[in-house]
């Protein structure tokens, strides 16, 4: 099956399929072969195809494997899947997006008082399919991130996915959950990237702007760490 995603969002970037192919290191054909379903991209090559099209890698894996992006328009129905032919790892074969579960959570966020902070608030408001990384992780969720401050690394609407059982290693992205609750009973978060942690402080890093943030270890409820594309992909 096609990925005609791909033709709608290098027009709506204003992008080519030859820039598309410099940035993959191909011929321009080949490209034409991966919108038409007949090439499948290769894991080593999502990192510059969401480069490229100014979109997370989860987002870009998403795709591949049948699921639209909330809230943005596509030349396929968002419910009917792409097939596994239309990505490879390099070791393994993804299984059928049919094959995947419908059964990861995706908890409800809003936007908190401040552009780098968000509201968790509990609520599943949607289920999407599990990608093979998380085939055997019992607590694992998804959100859509909400605010700017990682940007361009993540947009607003763009889906991540958090296993609490992965422990945070400087680098990776997270989401701190803040021990403080509203009036509401929601938590405050933070979606940042972990440099490591004092004896009383969390050290993270943003990217817009772009700098250190420091949060209390006391005010901190968890930190989660959110999966990288090998993760999951499960390589």
């Amino acid at each position: 099956m096609r990925n005609d995603w791909l033709a709608w969002r290098l027009k709506e970037m204003g992008r080519t399929g030859q820039g598309l192919a410099h940035a993959l290191g191909v011929n321009k054909s080949r490209v034409s072969e991966i919108i038409g379903g007949r090439r499948r991209v290769k894991a080593q090559e999502v990192a510059a195809m969401a480069a490229y099209l100014e979109m997370s890698e989860s987002e870009v894996i998403a795709r591949l494997i049948g699921r639209e992006a909330a809230g943005r328009p596509a030349a396929a129905p968002a419910t009917a899947p792409v097939p596994a032919e239309a990505f490879a790892p390099r070791t393994a074969e993804l299984p059928a997006p049919a094959a995947m579960p419908l059964d990861v959570p995706v908890f409800g966020t809003a936007v908190g008082g401040e552009d780098s902070d968000f509201e968790m608030n509990g609520d599943v408001i949607d289920r999407v399919r599990r990608p093979p990384g998380l085939a055997h992780a019992r607590n694992a969720f998804a959100l859509y991130v909400v605010g700017t401050s990682m940007s361009p690394r993540y947009d607003e609407g763009d889906l991540i996915f958090v296993h609490p059982g992965r422990p945070p290693v400087p680098g990776c992205d997270v989401v701190v959950e803040l021990a403080a609750v509203d009036e509401f009973g929601r938590h405050k978060a933070l979606l940042k990237t972990f440099r490591g942690k004092t004896p009383t402080r969390l050290l993270l890093a943003q990217l817009n702007p772009e700098g250190p943030v420091e949060v209390p270890l006391g005010g901190v409820k968890q930190v989660l760490r959110v999966l990288r594309t090998n993760e999951l992909l499960g390589l």
